[in-house]
């Protein structure tokens, strides 16, 4: 007997599963974030450490087989392997992932990761057949997390000073970064600087502020969410033909519980593809990981 280990590194965290010979849950647990696009090789180490070590704690049997997924760059993962016995290893792409999350066996239909990053992928009878987004943070990852925050941060600066109408946003930034005055984001975040898994942290609040009634808020949820329903319509033309039914599944924070966000993503989307059917996730991105890896070791082992 033995156990199949499920990695995702993601931009805010990273976790790691654990399954049974017969595919079931055993332990699951969980490290910071793992994109080398934002920490060092030494902190992307540590989270999977932290996460691998959690997770296998007290489990004794040999390692069979490794998934392993890493959002928006590369892994040295020989150490991973050694760390682990050198299991029959599978690379697993992101989208793919966040397609088997949402509770498909077979991956056909759009797959949207929206967490701290963002990137789409169109899969046709489990072939990839195309991805858009994933350029990072300096020049894509419209729609996520960090987008969503730093737009809000933009629109709350010039509500400070007057350039917008008034807004709660305000208050959002006071609370979330514990200032009062606005003009001490300049040193907090050009001279200190703040990580871009912990800005990423304030698109919550900006949800929470739209929901509460604040025009501003709402405006820019609506803007953001329809620029990756756009680019989501993007990826899909020419893979699917309008009409057909179409498995989405709506994956990250951005996604994690209903929200305007959301609505106004499914509306856009919806007015060119009018049969999508859209899925959240049923069990963690690592979960998903895994269960793909012991699906790949059980079919080669047959």
């Amino acid at each position: 007997m033995g156990v199949i280990v499920g990695l995702e590194g993601g931009g805010t965290k990273t976790g790691c599963a654990v399954l049974d010979a017969q595919g079931a849950l055993l332990a699951y647990g969980q490290g910071g974030p793992a994109n080398l696009n934002f920490v060092s090789e030494a902190q992307q180490r540590e989270s999977f450490e932290t996460a691998i070590e959690s997770a296998l704690k007290g489990i004794s049997e040999p390692v069979l087989a490794l998934g392993y997924t890493v959002a928006g760059t590369f892994a040295n993962w020989e150490w991973v392997l050694k760390r682990l016995g050198n299991p029959q290893a599978f690379a697993v792409e992101e989208t793919r992932m966040a397609f088997v999350s949402t509770g498909a066996d077979v991956a056909h239909g759009l797959a949207i990761v929206a967490g701290t990053g963002s990137v789409i992928s169109a899969f046709v009878s489990d072939r990839l057949a195309r991805t858009v987004g994933g350029w990072g943070a300096l020049i894509g990852d419209e729609g996520s997390a960090y987008d969503l925050a730093r737009h809000g941060l933009q629109l709350a600066v010039r509500s400070w000073d007057g350039r917008e109408s008034p807004s709660q946003l305000v208050n959002a930034v006071q609370a979330f970064f514990g200032i009062s005055d606005l003009r001490e984001l300049i040193p907090l975040l050009y001279q200190r600087g703040m990580p871009r898994h912990e800005l990423a942290r304030f698109a919550t609040h900006v949800l929470e502020t739209a929901e509460s009634g604040d025009a501003l808020a709402q405006q820019l949820v609506v803007e953001r969410a329809t620029v990756l329903a756009r680019d989501a319509l993007a990826c899909a033309r020419g893979v699917f033909e309008p009409q057909e039914p179409l498995w989405v599944a709506l994956t990250g924070g951005m996604f994690r519980q209903p929200s305007l966000f959301q609505k106004t993503f499914e509306e856009v989307f919806s007015r060119e593809f009018p049969r999508a059917h859209y899925h959240t996730p049923l069990m963690e991105p690592a979960v998903a990981v895994a269960r793909i890896a012991w699906r790949r070791y059980c079919a080669d082992s047959a």
